[in-house]
């Protein structure tokens, strides 16, 4: 079993599967797809690795930071700097500066990678970083391959990945090399099912990837999929038909804003603009069961799984696509130990990580002393073991009467009337208020829903108050609501 970066690339990349298609890209300058294999991906990361030692000195253990939007290069260059023994400290690039700045303070890197794109925030990024912000296609002049070399300890620090900070400041997770492929068996897995389904084990599978490589999901995807050899297409949100269209995927891993619309699209019989997509692996936010089950009786195989950046996004999978079980996050897959505390979901083993960067206060509030970690998710498990989030422990409404109330039950329901665009519950005045954004002409409409499924809640749920807007509610890069 690969266990390492180093054993990654030398026997996957360079022997393996070095003739296969590791990832396709759109080429909008020549408009064409752009094919790479495994072996020319290989390549360009040890030159990579070479051009960093030439630029960076003294390389292992700095800490380098990547602002870039996806792209080729920002694969080759996690790869790269993970081999040369830097630690990766990869950033959401669509920041305010004042949020990045706190993030570079905490973190001080030694130099920062940068795709040289039109961000309000450039020219005091270039003041800051001077001749250490380097172009993030830095290596593509460099023809001469690094060697590499096995890394001597697992467990050090690999990454130091942020964190969404929907309720305050983001925290920077430490990551070991250990903890990240301590999950990837579950996630091989679920494409192995995915060829089991589709009745070939030896389907070579791609997958569509848009979320952004700086958050969990797309960076377990980058290793992952390498693991067997199958295709990443890079796609972009604002020409997705047209991406999947010229770099056709069986998966796509998705989050609810973009799996509203796809349900859009199967229900308006817009299959063919999708095909062959075939499996939405659900992560990262709760999902409307009902459009799960839609989108299954469309013929879509819907998987949902669980995980934190703290436990590098792995611990549940759900494959089940009944009624019943459909809106479960899964069941346990044996890399961790799971339990509920009190209600909460708690995790421990291998993939937990090593900390929070510069906060041991923070990390001992949700690490415990036996080494459990403490999600924060609320959580109930059936009598056939599967495990259904029921909200988060911090946004829980704590009523003067001692009630407690979960926002995220409530919005689910709303959710579902088709004059609510988006809500957010909170407390308002010790009351449940619910932030409805909806077509002013449609309020009527959502006022009428919203007594109609109060009808149906003890009165200590009851939303009382109703706030209309008609500009988006805020959400961080994955589309969970920032409630503040």
């Amino acid at each position: 079993m690969i266990s390492s970066v180093y054993q990654l690339v030398t026997q996957n990349m360079e022997h393996t599967y070095a003739e296969r298609i590791a990832m396709r890209y759109y080429n909008e300058a020549q408009q064409v797809v752009v094919e790479k294999t495994y072996r020319t991906y290989a390549h360009e990361i040890r030159c990579a690795v070479t051009s960093l030692r030439e630029k960076i000195p003294d390389l292992a253990g700095r800490k380098i930071c990547i602002l870039s939007g996806n792209n080729y290069h920002y694969a080759v260059n996690i790869f790269a700097l993970m081999l040369a023994g830097a630690v990766v400290v990869p950033l959401n690039q669509n920041k305010s500066w004042d949020e990045l700045s706190y993030e570079l303070d905490l973190v001080e890197p030694e130099a920062a990678l940068w795709d040289g794109g039109d961000y309000p925030y450039n020219e005091s990024l270039i003041q800051r970083f001077g001749d250490r912000l380097l172009p993030i296609d830095h290596y593509t002049a460099c023809t001469v391959p690094a060697e590499i070399s096995e890394c001597a300890d697992l467990d050090a620090l690999l990454m130091i990945m942020f964190t969404s900070g929907t309720t305050g400041r983001s925290k920077g997770v430490m990551l070991s090399q250990r903890a990240i492929f301590s999950v990837m068996h579950p996630f091989t897995g679920i494409g192995e099912r995915f060829c089991k389904e589709l009745q070939n084990e030896n389907t070579v599978l791609s997958h569509c990837t848009v979320l952004p490589m700086f958050h969990m999901a797309a960076f377990t995807c980058l290793f992952s999929w390498s693991m067997k050899g199958w295709a990443l297409n890079l796609c972009s949100l604002r020409s997705f038909y047209r991406d999947i269209a010229l770099m056709p995927s069986e998966a796509m891993g998705v989050v609810p804003v973009i799996m509203q619309t796809i349900h859009s699209d199967m229900m308006r019989g817009r299959r063919d603009r999708l095909r062959p997509l075939w499996s939405p692996v659900c992560g990262s936010a709760s999902f409307d069961p009902q459009m799960l089950l839609d989108l299954a009786g469309q013929g879509m195989f819907i998987v949902q799984t669980y995980g934190l950046t703290e436990t590098c996004g792995d611990g549940m999978i759900n494959y089940a696509q009944d009624p019943k079980h459909i809106g479960a996050v899964g069941k346990p897959e044996g890399i961790c130990e799971i339990k509920l505390d009190d209600g909460e979901l708690c995790i421990r083993g291998d993939s937990v990580m090593l900390g929070y960067y510069k906060d041991p206060e923070a990390t001992a509030q949700v690490i415990d002393s036996e080494g459990w970690f403490h999600t924060g998710d609320l959580a109930r498990v059936d009598e056939e073991g599967y495990y259904f989030l029921t909200g988060r422990k911090k946004n829980l409404i704590i009523l003067s009467s001692g009630e407690n109330v979960s926002p995220e039950e409530l919005e689910q329901v709303l959710g579902r009337c088709d004059a609510i665009q988006e809500c957010l519950v909170k407390e308002k005045n010790r009351k449940i208020c619910a932030v409805i954004r909806c077509p002013e002409d449609r309020q009527k409409e959502a006022e009428a829903y919203v007594a109609d499924y109060n009808r149906t809640l003890p009165l200590y749920k009851r939303i009382n108050l109703i706030e209309f807007c008609t500009e988006p509610l805020p959400r961080n890069a994955t589309g969970k609501l920032v409630r503040k």
